[in-house]
Formats: structure tokens, sequence, C-alpha cells
């Protein structure tokens, strides 16, 4: 009997300190600030971020995710030029932000490094020629795409958790779903014989010259004109393989859509709708004549 006890009592032994392992091995995970980026790589902080960098070209978007936390207050921030010609809004939310100033947009990975900040936060696009340098440097860095709503939603839970505050990125998804549900909900009564055909465009000048660009199928605007119940015309057309791909006056002609929405990040939207009002080429589309060409945002 006792021998049984005994061979029953070696036998959990290891069972319980395997356990007991494990529960630590949980809380210490837990103490770590870790999420998982746009790459798919677990990036783990001793401690809450507190002197942040955004690097790289359109930082504004991870910056814009960033100013969604209440952390972003306290934290000492250098953010990244912009070349949109119509700025950010940051500085609003922080006056204190323009008096450091920003860095390049293209600066080397070892300026970047020089900065000793504990987070550098970088578009997904910018993985192989800063992310995985600043590894090799062990710079702490996250990537974040947020091109699309799945992207805006994965991403915006993740960096919750790398601030621990998983409330606050829950409370901001449940604010976007709030304000979705009336949009579906009309979008969803639209016959699909009713729905409007629609042509958004990005708009560029060069040496006077104007040309278009459509998204890609998965970004956000192609998206945002699906959710509302229209037919995004250009679907299926670009062919870049990430990025906006220019489309010729003769394709935009081939659509005739409904409506054109034009949108531009540098320059104001006016002077493209004055143009195509004005140009006799553009005068035969349908959304011209019924002047349904307008910019976004309205």
């Amino acid at each position: 009997m006792k021998f049984r006890s005994l061979a029953l009592l070696l036998c959990m032994i290891p069972a319980l300190l395997f356990a007991q392992g494990a529960a630590e091995q949980a809380i210490q995970e837990s103490d770590y600030y870790q999420a998982v980026d746009a790459n798919g790589r677990t990036l783990k902080l001793q401690e809450k971020p507190s002197k942040v960098l955004i690097a790289g070209k359109a930082g504004n978007m991870p910056a814009n995710a960033l100013f969604l936390f209440p952390e972003v207050t306290n934290m000492e921030l250098t953010l990244p030029k912009t070349d949109q010609g119509l700025g950010d809004f940051f500085s609003f939310i922080r006056p204190s932000l323009d008096d450091n100033p920003r860095i390049s947009q293209v600066a080397s990975v070892e300026e970047i490094a020089s900065y000793q900040s504990e987070l550098v936060l970088t578009k997904a696009t910018h993985f192989e020629s800063i992310a995985q340098k600043l590894d090799q440097l062990r710079v702490p860095n996250f990537t974040m795409n947020l091109e699309s709503y799945e992207d805006w939603k994965r991403e915006v839970t993740e960096l919750g958790k790398l601030l621990q505050n998983k409330a606050r990125a829950t409370e901001i998804l449940n604010l976007y779903e709030q304000r979705l549900e009336p949009i579906r909900k009309t979008a969803a009564s639209i016959d699909a014989l009713e729905a409007k055909r629609v042509l958004l465009l990005q708009a560029n000048t060069s040496d006077n010259t104007y040309s278009y660009k459509i998204a890609p199928d998965e970004w956000m605007q192609t998206w945002m004109v699906e959710t509302i119940g229209a037919e995004a015309v250009w679907k299926g057309a670009n062919k870049a393989a990430n990025g906006w791909s220019t489309v010729s006056f003769e394709q935009i002609a081939a659509w005739d859509p409904d409506i054109i929405i034009v949108v531009s990040y540098r320059t104001p939207t006016d002077q493209y709708i004055k143009a195509i009002y004005e140009s006799e080429i553009w005068s035969s589309l349908r959304a011209v004549q019924d002047r349904q060409v307008k910019a976004s945002p309205l």
C-alpha cells in the first residue's frame, strides 16, 4: 500500500512541476508588452514604450492608429515628414510636436537607430528596407499595413496588445462597427439593379499634366465603395503589385460610371473637379453630364 502511494506521488511530481512551470510562464508572458505585427513577427517589450519613432513613407498611417490611444499623450514622439501637401493633424492634437524636427521619410536605418527609440512603427511595405535592418541593429520595431478594413481591425487590436490597452482597442473597433451598422442596413436595401456604378480616382499633377490612378481591390477605397452598396467599376483592373495604378482616359470612358469620386493627397481636389467639368473630352461621360463628379472627403 505504501509502495503504491509512493509510486503515485512520484508520478504526480513531474505533472505538478510542469503545471507550475506553465503557470509561471503564463505570468511571465503577461508581463510583456507584446503583439504580432503585419509581417507576422511577435514583438515583446519589457516596458510600455514611451519613446516612439515613426519611420518611412506613409508614416501618417501608423501614426493615425497610434493617436487613437491615450498613451500617445505622454509619449516622446518623432514623426516623419509628410509628402502629402495637405499636411496632417497631429500638431493640432499636440501643438508641442511642432517644437521637434521631423525625421525624413527616406532616413537611413542608421539615422533611425540613432534616436534610440524604444519602439519604431513603420508600414509593412518597408519590411525589407527598414524593419529587417532594424532587427539586425536590435532596435524594436513593429510593422502595420492598414490598407484595408480587415487590416485596421486586426492591427488596432494588436497595437492595443502592445500597449497593454486592449480595452481601448475594443472601444475603437466597436465605435467603427456602430457607425457602419446603419450604412450596411441601407446598402442591404438597395436592389442590385439600382446600385450606382462608382469610380474612385486618385488625382495627380506633373508638369501641368493631370493623371489618375485606381486602388487595389483589397484596399480601403474599394471596400468603402462596396460597403455603401455601390459597384466599384475598377475592381479587377489594378495590376500593380502593391499600390495605386495609373488608368487611361480610354478605360475611364469605357467604364462610364454614374459617379466619379476624386481624391488628392497633395493638392486641393477642386482643381481636378474644375478641369474635368471644363474638359471637352470628359464631357461625354455620364457622371460629368449629370454633375456627379465629387471630391473626397465631401
